[in-house]
């Protein structure tokens, strides 16, 4: 599962940027963590790997998966607040979010 961080218009209206969430377990990051009721797709517990973030065309996305069901906005800003603070964020992602 991959979580869209950003509006198309946000990127030129080519690309958005996304972050994989995966199960929380071994070695991983503990910056945010989603916990089952975040979203439906969520059903336990969760970390958002912000080292796999990345940017695709919105098209693309489209057509290898649901886009149609936000996140919740408490849970997206705690998402977003983790890509800023996380270790594991590529720097052009932490640029990227901060608008420069």
């Amino acid at each position: 599962m991959c979580i869209v961080l950003t509006d198309p218009e946000h990127a030129g209206g080519r690309q958005v940027l996304y972050v994989p969430i995966i199960t929380a377990r071994g070695k991983f990051d503990h910056t945010c963590i989603l916990e089952k009721g975040d979203h439906r797709f969520i059903r336990h517990t969760s970390s958002v790997h912000y080292a796999m973030m990345g940017q695709r065309a919105e098209a693309h996305l489209l057509k290898v998966g649901n886009m149609d069901e936000p996140l919740r906005p408490d849970v997206l800003e705690r998402i977003l607040k983790g890509a800023k603070k996380s270790p594991y964020s590529p720097p052009w992602a932490k640029r990227l979010l901060a608008g420069e």
